[in-house]
């Protein structure tokens, strides 16, 4: 049995966060670089099929997002997956988990910042240079490095601020969209290749990562038992009728959409002329800032849990009394975020990203009949239908969906859980008494 804390204890970090707060931080984190990046591609790689790609991943990830609410539901502490693992499977594999969550976390925000950029060269040119993208880039990590140190209602009131500003128009795009559909272009056709279609599912998947974050957050949310399972929920529904409903829209008003760069800026053209395009090139901009801040949040958190469990040096476990916030957890994760973003293209880190977080999401499913089986953790305040068949059925989709990953970046995801193991082992070390050495 793990003797890692799974119940209320006292936690340092503030809990500043309500259910709504942490809705609001979990749209904010998935509504970004995915939908705004992919929808192009995806048409490239499954043609009109990228409609039934986009919804079908959305089921998927609702039937995953069930799994992890019913599990989160035992819980009040920060970690989420890796407190989860780690209680269910021992430290070992929580670590795993919790290192592999902080390197798509890292991922989404460099894949994030660099969509940013290429979005942003519409407004200003100058992005387009080398010392442009990189003090943009720079930026971006500062500002939101100072403002998740000043605290957790700080970044709180940041996240919801950007998930309204980019959803209104993201909304108005899907549901006026509707109207100005050509009916004969959403004509499905021929069937694309089955490496084609794997390759769309994969990459669409990744539009829909952010719901997870709400379980991280829990040490910093007001009654997490039944907060965190409601912020999974309304994200879940919101972002798979928001995607589903956009991915129709650009197939049934561009018919180059396969060779677009800006597929929703154009969208928004064809429907309202030039200034929508501008205003779309605003938002996206405005969504990959706000995604960029939503995703670095649950970073540092991971950091923290880690090291609060003994699993990294227990400086990254140093609260600020006055502020509340774990700094040099937050200082790390943004280094590692800014060096990741600058050495990286945008889809090579949606894949490592995707990847990492299809290996946690895979073992976070299988924890849920680990824990019901257990009489020592706390009761789930809400319990899913079949939970068990449930969640063997989704781990084995995550598998799946690993098995049609390419080698390279396969074996850079695992040289980064090696490193991570590395780093566990010299902690663990170092921790051990003197005389016992």
């Amino acid at each position: 049995m793990s003797s890692i804390r799974a119940d209320r204890s006292p936690s340092p970090l503030l809990r500043g966060i309500g259910h709504w707060g942490l809705t609001a931080f979990s749209l904010n984190l998935t509504v970004g670089s995915g939908i705004l990046g992919l929808p192009a591609r995806l048409q490239a790689l499954a043609g009109n099929y990228s409609m039934v790609v986009m919804a079908a991943c959305g089921l998927l990830i609702v039937l995953v997002a069930l799994c992890f609410a019913e599990i989160a539901s035992r819980f009040e502490r920060t970690g989420g997956p890796q407190l989860y693992a780690t209680v269910a499977f021992g430290p070992i594999v929580g670590f795993v988990v919790g290192w592999l969550l902080w390197i798509s976390r890292l991922g989404t925000c460099a894949a994030v910042s660099n969509l940013l950029v290429d979005y942003g060269q519409v407004l200003a040119p100058a992005l387009a240079r080398p010392v442009g993208r990189v003090v943009a880039i720079s930026s971006i990590v500062i500002a939101y490095a100072a403002i998740n140190i000043r605290g957790i209602r700080q970044s709180n009131a940041v996240s919801s601020a950007f998930t309204l500003i980019k959803l209104t128009p993201l909304f108005a795009i899907a549901v006026a969209g509707v109207f100005f559909v050509h009916p004969r272009a959403l004509h499905l056709g021929p069937p694309p290749s089955m490496n084609d279609l794997a390759s769309a599912i994969l990459l669409a998947t990744f539009a829909f990562f952010g719901f997870d974050s709400a379980t991280i957050l829990a040490g910093e949310v007001r009654n997490a038992q039944r907060s965190v399972p409601f912020a999974i929920f309304m994200s879940v529904t919101v972002v798979t009728t928001l995607y589903t409903l956009i991915q129709i829209v650009c197939v049934g008003t561009l018919p180059d959409l396969a060779s677009s760069e800006r597929p929703i800026a154009e969208a928004a053209a064809t429907i309202a002329g030039s200034w929508a395009a501008m205003a779309i090139a605003v938002t996206a901009v405005i969504a990959c800032f706000g995604q960029y801040g939503a995703s670095i949040t649950p970073a540092t958190r991971l950091l923290y849990s880690m090291a609060d469990h003994g699993q990294l040096p227990g400086l990254l476990a140093q609260v600020n009394r006055r502020l509340r916030t774990p700094i040099p957890a937050i200082l790390v994760s943004s280094v590692a975020a800014l060096a990741l973003a600058l050495s990286g293209t945008f889809i090579y880190l949606v894949k490592i990203t995707l990847i990492a977080r299809m290996a946690v999401y895979l073992i976070s499913c299988l924890t849920l009949p680990a824990l019901r089986a257990r009489d020592d953790v706390p009761a789930a305040a809400m319990r899913v239908p079949a939970g068990s068949l449930l969640a063997f059925g989704c781990a084995a989709l995550c598998l799946l969906f690993l098995t049609r990953s390419s080698l390279r970046e396969l074996l850079d995801v695992s040289a980064g859980a090696l490193l991570g193991l590395a780093i566990l082992a010299v902690t663990r070390h170092s921790a051990r008494p003197l005389l016992s050495r």
